[in-house]
Formats: structure tokens, sequence, C-alpha cells
């Protein structure tokens, strides 16, 4: 009776361990990697000048430039109205934390925005030196 006694004991301190390991792993913070993030918090125009606010996270380490993008919506298509800003990546933080930037947008020559306008915004990740490939992480259309 004692080794079956034992052998209880054994088995319930091991069970005991590993739900105190698991819980432990569970509520520590995140050590993994967290995916690159991009949310587009606010598009607007004040006065002639565009802009877009975002909100992105990246793994340490990566060297990532922001690239942000506005088109209406509504246009012929021989005349788009297209605002580009790109943020190098000497100005991104990756470091697995949640941060905001705000982009001024250029527009293209012959580009032109009013209130009342849909857009649609689009944000991306891309190499540095490279162009914005029309993907993006985060899209969102909105009225200025």
């Amino acid at each position: 009776m004692k080794s079956t006694r034992l052998k209880t004991r054994i088995a319930g301190t091991a069970a005991a361990v590993a739900v105190l390991g698991g819980a432990s792993l569970a509520m520590a913070p995140g050590a993994a990697a967290k995916a690159n993030l991009i949310s587009i918090e606010r598009a607007q125009l004040r006065g002639d000048a565009l802009s877009m606010t975002v909100k992105y996270s990246c793994d340490t380490g990566l060297k990532w430039q922001l690239v942000g993008k506005m088109t209406k919506v509504d246009q012929e298509e021989d005349a788009t109205s297209l605002a580009t800003a790109t943020v190098p990546a000497d100005k991104i933080t990756c470091d697995y934390q949640d941060r905001v930037l705000k982009l001024k947008l250029k527009p293209t020559p012959g580009s032109h925005f009013v209130k009342g306008d849909e857009v649609q915004v689009t944000a991306n990740y891309v190499a540095p030196g490279e162009q914005d490939d029309n993907g993006h992480l985060a899209l969102i259309t909105t009225v200025l």
C-alpha cells in the first residue's frame, strides 16, 4: 500500500507542477515575435494639407519603411488623384510596442482633394529603397 500512496503523491506533484508551469507561461509577457501590424487611425484634410495617422508595431531588429497612400475613390480613369508619404526605416522603431505616427501626404501633380471626397487610404511596410508594390496591410475607405 505504501508504494501506491507514494506513486499517487509523485503523480499529483507532477500534475501540479505542469499546471503551475503552464499557467506561469500563459501569464508571462510575450517573448515570441508578434506580427508586423499597421492600422490606420485617421485620414484628414486640413486646409491644403493631407495627413494620415497610423498605429504600427513590428518585430525587433527589422528595418522597414512605412508607406502610406491616399486615392480618391470616385474619379475618372484619366485623372487620378493620389497622395503618398514614406517614413524612412531610421524613423521606424521596431520593438514589439504599439507606436503612432502622423504621415504628411504629398499629392502627385494634378491631384485634387477637397472636403467631402471619399478616399481609400492604405498603409504598408516595404524594404528600404523599394517602392510600394500596391500591397497593403491596412486599408480604410473614409470621407475627408
